[in-house]
């Protein structure tokens, strides 16, 4: 009974986000969690505004944690209540096995073919629709690399014999900058660092299974831990975006890793190296190997939501071509919708596109897919094993050795090589 409701919502829904028209009900009052980043959260006003004025609803907007650490637990926390709290979601992937007990089913429809990623699915049920695209990606001075003659570097050893000249030549001329900055604080951040420093060699295959060597790994995390306090201030192994965004952005750093929101904040009137940038695909030490983590957010709707077919009309509205296409205009986010990819306006506002596409074709994936319920667990296994590793200058082969240990343990309870296929593989 309760999947035929869902369904007649569904129809509800769909006229409601494509038209003025509102389904026989009385008006109601949704809460819609959105990010607290300032762009986001203002494009997230504007188009919940729209919504409203052409329903007739009413929408509370409630900004999250600036720390998303924080938010799976109050998530789980929240959709586990007996009253409803929330009606519409902002999901971060890596959420989304953990949270899928708990998410509504959202019915196919046609636009489902036409974005990249696909909804994302958790054992045959489609629970989350794709806002828009993220991926890692290299912020550079420009400026300085032409002022060097230098190219922009493309193997991370290229990057760490750039950054050193740079940074000392320029500290000659009495105006000392970091090499690189980039996000060492023992979160989900230094995850998709370390991952992207060596992403052909993830601690999980892509069938569930651990791999017990690892030797690409131990490489790099010996390289980067060698960047702290000579190329990388010493404080990196606290940074998060934030942090490294405002010394890149102060004009204090030649490179940065970052995701797509920095560029249009780098580039603001107020900002001391706006119009002095560039951005490129990541380094890769390998040709096959991908060139930057995935970071697509999406949309979801908690199952104890007192206005199914009004979330499910809002869900569908946030994701429409009208939506994302402002949002890539105005905020410069990647649309998840690849016909908007080729659109002029869309080219012309987000610069870098063009740049970043070969990236958006070559993404390196967490092991969300594989380890289902179970990633946030693997997720805070890997980021305090590989800060270990970063703390010394001199990693020891042990940390690695207890990393896989610690991740065995975790299949073998959690089955994942029996229950991978459960969660579809979520590819861009």
């Amino acid at each position: 009974m309760r999947r035929k409701n869902i369904w007649s919502w569904a129809l509800c829904g769909l006229l409601l986000a494509g038209t003025a028209a509102t389904c026989p009900a009385t008006a109601a009052t949704l809460t819609v969690f959105c990010s607290s980043s300032g762009t986001e959260l203002s494009l997230c006003h504007h188009a919940v505004q729209s919504w409203m004025e052409k329903t007739g609803h009413e929408v509370r907007v409630i900004a999250l944690p600036s720390d998303w650490g924080t938010v799976l637990p109050l998530y789980r926390q929240l959709l586990s209540a007996h009253h409803p709290v929330a009606d519409v979601l902002i999901l971060d992937s890596t959420w989304i096995g953990a949270l899928a007990p708990l998410l509504l089913d959202i019915p196919p429809t046609n636009d489902d073919t036409v974005t990249r990623p696909s909804p994302f699915q958790v054992e045959g049920r489609q629970v989350a629709l794709p806002w828009y695209r993220d991926i890692g990606l290299l912020f550079y001075r420009r400026d300085l690399l032409e002022r060097y003659h230098l190219p922009v570097p493309t193997r991370w050893s290229d990057l760490e014999r750039t950054a050193t000249l740079i940074q000392n030549a320029e500290s000659q001329r009495g105006h000392p900058v970091w090499g690189y900055v980039w996000q060492g604080r023992t979160s989900e951040s230094l995850v998709c660092n370390a991952l992207e420093w060596d992403g052909a060699e993830n601690p999980v295959g892509t069938d569930g299974t651990v791999r017990t060597s690892l030797p690409g790994l131990q490489r790099a995390l010996e390289r980067a831990a060698r960047w702290v306090g000579t190329v990388s201030p010493p404080g990196v192994l606290n940074y998060d975006e934030e942090n490294a965004r405002g010394i890149f952005q102060s004009g204090h750093a030649v490179f940065m890793r970052n995701w797509v929101y920095a560029w249009a904040l780098a580039n603001s009137p107020d900002s001391p190296v706006s119009k002095k940038i560039g951005v490129a695909p990541l380094p890769r030490d390998t040709q096959d190997a991908p060139s930057g983590i995935d970071g697509t957010v999406y949309l979801g709707i908690p199952r104890n939501t007192a206005h199914p077919a009004e979330a499910l009309s809002l869900l569908h509205y946030l994701t429409s071509e009208t939506v994302e296409r402002h949002q890539a205009l105005a905020g410069g986010y990647i649309p998840a919708r690849t016909s908007l990819l080729d659109d002029p306006e869309i080219r012309n506002a987000i610069p870098i596109l063009d740049t970043i596409r070969p990236a958006l074709a070559s993404l390196g994936l967490r092991p969300v897919a594989q380890t289902g319920i179970d990633y946030p667990r693997v997720s805070w296994i890997m980021a305090n094993h590989f800060k270990d590793a970063l703390r010394s200058t001199h990693p020891s082969p042990q940390t690695l050795t207890s990393l896989v240990s610690s991740l065995e343990q975790l299949a073998m309870l959690g089955q994942w090589t029996l229950s991978n296929s459960m969660i579809e593989r979520h590819r861009p």
